[in-house]
């Protein structure tokens, strides 16, 4: 498993390009500014810090967790409990440090 930035011929990205980006250009490609990200649990640790439903964070990146490992990786003992508004993007993942 590794990240499209560092091996962009990889064949097991677990963080890939974002797919609306331009892959040879690289100014104003970036996602950015204010985005919101809607918690799926309101019992996550995110939900309980930021005290609601949804976060509001600023963004400023070109990657992103490959939509096609989400399940293995959720098998690994990670939990994506942040989202995009789409529902297709994830924005925020937390570990169960309780264990180990």
């Amino acid at each position: 498993a590794k990240s499209e930035e560092f091996d962009k011929s990889t064949s097991c990205p677990v963080i890939i390009f974002m797919p609306e980006g331009s892959k040879t250009h690289m100014g104003g490609t970036m996602r950015l500014g204010t985005r919101r990200t809607i918690l799926k649990d309101e019992q996550c640790l995110t939900a309980k810090l930021y005290h609601g439903a949804a976060v509001d964070e600023r963004h400023r990146h070109r990657y992103e967790v490959n939509p096609e490992k989400v399940a293995d990786l959720e098998k690994s003992g990670l939990k994506f409990v942040g989202m995009d508004e789409t529902g297709q993007r994830m924005e925020i993942v937390e570990y169960d440090s309780s264990e180990h």
